[in-house]
């Protein structure tokens, strides 16, 4: 294998299915030691508007004389071919590149592409305070020069992967990911290649600050459930300039859709979503005029009732009182779109406050079956939710949730 590529893409929208397009795509190689070995970047013309050059900072202007996906497509093929593809949250960078491969003709045999998540693995070798890129790389002190570049997202993603790496002691744990790569029959690749005039941003455009959302999303709890994990992702950059175009609310839902989660996941998700905000505002024991203001905005774009942030904010204002309920509200964030049923497999690891047997013995008397992690399996239940154990690995890989005891018990009592 030829090591890593990793891979950030700018773009219209969220939903490449509606026919947003990339506008701006970075590529960074790095070794299989973690050194980087090279990056390149340009903006692609999309062939239609931009979409919110407030946030990735392209205007349509930039774009006029940049070359066209299908014009980068051989070099991107080059660029992936026989390597392990990263990205911070893959999954919506990898939607993006299939779709305009396919796009450019290129005939891919088996989507979705898969790839290598630094966001997904960020619990395991970070204690980072959310799971936005910024803060992932605050918390080990990689620089991020210019938030929502292509380039310098790629090359901070680059930087995780780096840490990951040495952390692991370049064993790291992704096996299925290097598996999967392997195995990935991309086309074959012609000669020569077409010259293409690369066009990298022309200046750098101020990006207005998300201090708003800084306040109350850097001190979210982590979601158990990468599903949920992906879709407050994609609702969180949406919701960066305090406005949901009724375009952008059909766009999450087909970010939902892909993420199979259902209507009634969506409204429990941006329901305990609300509710954590409302811890965030309670936690020096005062909510401001301008968090309330923040709270009712958040609260309608989400689609929710001006009574749902009373409600949250009392609710929460109980928590604070109430340390042991305040664990269990995080829980309930971080356990977002789980559920457990009769059959359903669980897998527990490490040493935990409880002894194993006796958990085991409760997850039979409630129909869960036991055994080892799989691509069937449920849920990981860890007395640390970032161990690096065997099991916790390769649930990772699976894309399988790691809760606590905690977690997991108040699951059991929603069977």
């Amino acid at each position: 294998m030829g090591g890593y590529t990793v891979i950030d893409v700018e773009t219209t929208g969220l939903v490449p299915e509606k026919h947003d397009r990339v506008v701006e795509i970075g590529v960074v190689y790095v070794s299989h030691s973690g050194e980087v070995q090279g990056h390149w970047s340009t903006l692609v013309n999309p062939g239609r508007d931009v979409g919110p050059t407030w946030l990735h900072g392209v205007s349509a202007t930039d774009v006029m004389k940049a070359p066209t996906f299908a014009e980068i497509a051989p070099h991107l093929l080059r660029a992936v071919t026989g390597r392990i593809m990263v990205g911070h949250n893959v999954t919506f960078d990898l939607r993006f590149l299939g779709a305009e491969f396919l796009r450019a003709g290129v005939p891919l045999r088996q989507l979705p592409l898969q790839g290598l998540c630094t966001m997904h693995w960020s619990g395991a070798f970070l204690a980072a305070p959310s799971r936005r890129l910024s803060d992932c790389c605050a918390a080990c002190g990689i620089p991020l020069l210019e938030a929502h570049s292509a380039e310098q997202d790629a090359l901070a993603t680059a930087g995780l992967l780096g840490a990951y790496l040495r952390a692991s002691s370049y064993r790291p744990p992704w096996g299925e990911a290097v598996a999967a790569s392997r195995a990935y029959a991309w086309p074959e690749i012609s000669e020569p290649f077409p010259d293409v005039r690369l066009a990298r941003r022309a200046e750098v455009r101020a990006v207005p600050p998300d201090a708003w959302l800084d306040r109350i999303v850097a001190r979210m709890p982590r979601v158990a459930d990468p599903r949920v994990e992906a879709y407050l992702a994609s609702l969180e950059r949406a919701l960066l300039d305090r406005f949901l175009a009724e375009h952008e609310k059909d766009d999450l839902i087909a970010v939902a859709a892909h993420s199979q989660l259902s209507r009634s996941d969506v409204r429990q998700i941006h329901s305990l979503y609300l509710l954590a905000m409302a811890e965030v505002a309670w936690e020096d024991g005062v909510v401001t005029d301008t968090e309330r203001s923040d709270l009712d905005h958040v609260a309608s774009v989400l689609g929710l009732a001006p009574g749902d942030v009373a409600d949250a904010l009392a609710q929460a204002l109980k928590f604070r009182e109430d340390g042991e309920a305040h664990d269990q509200a995080k829980d309930k964030v971080a356990m977002a779109g789980i559920r457990l049923a009769p059959g359903d497999r669980v897998v527990f690891t490490g040493a935990m406050g409880r002894e194993r047997g006796e958990w085991e013995a409760i997850a039979r008397a409630r129909g869960l079956e036991l055994g080892g992690v799989t691509k069937r399996t449920k849920l990981v239940v860890a007395a640390d939710p970032n161990s690096y154990s065997g099991k916790a690995a390769k649930a990772r890989n699976y894309g399988i949730p790691i809760v606590t005891e905690a977690a997991f018990e108040r699951l059991l009592g929603g069977m």
